[in-house]
């Protein structure tokens, strides 16, 4: 797999480059959170989602990525939320302190499993009892072109649904039984699967999942 400093270089590369529209469920997190829950959204980008959570009513809220492009972008264009550039490993936050996290598009652009357990086992640490896991993220395909590539990638990275794309930077797209794996430590509220425009371009089966720290 790619190591964490080519995918920051990636990242910082096309920072001005790529658009992401993966919808924020507002009605998903109002009745269950007050106006005042600290927020925190993990691989924020150039803060398209964090802008939403704001405009939602929501105004105590932190983004962390690991790229200083993306988080630049978001300076530059709305000033309006605090920002913080991270490894993407450890969160520099304590022990259950936060009442939501989110990842929005960020498991894609971590092809391992290990990885994924690792992030999500850190979400953990961070939330409250009763805090909420929300993830928007892309599934499996059907169609030929996915399909080819999945399969031509396989041997190499070891794990349908994992690809490099043109542009050099490795990608994964998930089964519905792997989410069912990484989220086990939650209570699942909501599972809503959709169609999402990917950043170049394409449509994409994904998902929505929001979930519960039960303990």
């Amino acid at each position: 797999m790619q190591n964490t400093a080519s995918q920051i270089q990636y990242w910082n590369r096309v920072a001005s480059q790529k658009s992401f529209s993966h919808p924020l469920r507002a009605d998903w997190l109002t009745p269950r959170l007050p106006s005042g829950a600290y927020i925190l959204d993990v691989g924020c980008g150039y803060g398209r989602t964090l802008q939403q959570l704001l405009e939602a009513g929501f105004p105590n809220c932190v983004g962390l990525d690991v790229s200083e492009g993306m988080l630049a972008r978001y300076r530059s264009e709305v000033h309006s939320a605090r920002l913080v550039r991270n490894d993407g490993h450890d969160f520099p936050l304590q022990h259950e302190s936060v009442d939501a996290v989110l990842l929005f598009a960020v498991l894609t652009c971590i092809p391992a499993d290990t990885e994924q357990l690792y992030l999500v086992n850190e979400v953990r640490r961070v939330l409250r009892p009763g805090g909420l896991l929300y993830i928007s993220d892309l599934l499996v395909n059907q169609d030929a072109r996915n399909r080819e590539r999945y399969q031509r990638c396989e041997r190499r990275f070891g794990r349908y649904g994992v690809f490099e794309l043109p542009e050099g930077v490795v990608v994964r797209h998930h089964s519905e039984e792997w989410i069912r794996e990484i989220t086990r430590p939650f209570e699942r509220l909501e599972y809503e699967p959709f169609n999402v425009t990917t950043m170049n371009g394409n449509s994409s089966s994904a998902f929505q999942y929001l979930g519960w720290r039960s303990n």
